[in-house]
């Protein structure tokens, strides 16, 4: 209750390897169980297994970790719903947990409940400013460290990561799209809220404020999509995907001219490709299964980035001007998407739900 204190609670963090580097909010009883008003489950309830320790995160270990990242009581569902994600089989949670690779674990919300939890999908989406999107992403990445045993050099061997690894967490902005959002295309009720998680590397900027045609602006998006020192171009014989993001202003402005978000997946699937002549002896070259169209010992054959249109993962946010941004995947695993939802499964409406 001092600032001393307060201090050595962190440097106590910090020695146990309980925290990200960052300070750390005291988990007091108080506080986890106002965090814990916001869910219907037992707090014992074991949600998923967090490799590579296989740490059971219980109900009560995801609302300690979020009051330690500094998130609402309120946010506590979308969380429970995120681990349930994450543990999901085509996530590959051993895999992202212990790669080289640089990614990250990209937490999406889609629903009302973005709304009422005001998570950014307009400017700066992935950039700071925003409570819920810091801190959301956050509190996941301190469950991988303090139950599933996330260390640097130790466990997680990327080689470099990138600052997503502190927080990473968006919303879609379903307001200004003129296409159905993800948690929809996935099989959802519109009204149904959804979090989806991605293990994704840092965004990469495309700025295209030429462009008169939706073919000369999707064109500059393929190029940068299928660079060479990408997995993407080596890896889309495998179960992968790539993620898109784009503002409503663009997508409006495709969508008047006609073109639905189909088009757009079908023209940068046929346009992300590079020649089997560049890709040869560099790269992931010869390091993963080829897609079944690819021809290795035909110099012309072009190799596209992921196995089918629909694996290239359009999300519609951000603020105006035409700038996209492309956030790479390392191409060995499957975003998925779960319901935010009571523990008989029923959709979560309003976090308010739970405190009536």
């Amino acid at each position: 209750d001092t600032l001393e204190s307060i201090f050595d609670f962190f440097d106590a963090c910090y020695e146990k390897g309980w925290t990200d580097g960052l300070p750390v909010h005291p988990p007091t009883p108080s506080a986890v169980d106002a965090m814990l008003r916001y869910t219907d489950r037992a707090r014992g309830e074991v949600v998923g297994m967090i490799p590579p320790r296989n740490g059971g995160a219980t109900v009560e270990h995801i609302a300690i970790n979020a009051v330690m990242a500094g998130c609402r009581p309120e946010y506590l569902p979308v969380l429970i719903a995120a681990v349930e994600a994450m543990v999901a089989p085509d996530y590959n949670l051993y895999g992202r947990q212990t790669t080289t690779h640089p990614g990250a674990h990209l937490l999406i919300v889609n629903g009302p409940i973005r709304r009422e939890l005001d998570v950014n999908c307009r400017h700066n989406v992935l950039g700071h400013g925003w409570r819920a999107n810091a801190t959301m992403g956050r509190a996941l990445r301190l469950v991988m460290i303090n139950v599933g045993g996330n260390k640097p050099g130790v466990t997680d061997m990327a080689t470099h990561g990138h600052p997503g690894k502190y927080s990473y967490c968006m919303g879609e902005d379903e307001e200004g799209s003129p296409w159905a959002p993800l948690h929809v295309e996935r099989g959802l009720a519109p009204d149904t809220s959804a979090v989806t998680v991605i293990c994704a590397e840092a965004p990469h900027n495309i700025n295209d404020q030429k462009s008169k045609t939706p073919e000369m602006y999707l064109g500059s998006a393929a190029s940068t999509m299928a660079h060479l020192g990408g997995n993407a171009v080596y890896r889309s014989g495998l179960k992968s995907e790539q993620l898109l993001v784009i503002p409503s202003e663009t997508a409006r402005w495709m969508a008047d001219l006609g073109w639905s978000k189909r088009d757009v997946q079908n023209f940068l699937y046929e346009h992300a490709r590079q020649p089997v002549r560049l890709l040869r002896d560099r790269g992931g070259w010869d390091m993963s299964p080829f897609h079944p169209s690819v021809d290795p010992g035909n110099d012309d054959c072009m190799v596209p980035i992921v196995p089918r249109p629909e694996d290239i993962v359009l999300l519609v946010a951000g603020g105006d001007q035409r700038h996209m941004n492309f956030i790479p995947t390392s191409g060995y695993n499957l975003s998925v998407t779960r319901p935010i939802s009571r523990k008989d499964g029923t959709p979560l409406r309003s976090v308010k739900d739970f405190l009536r």
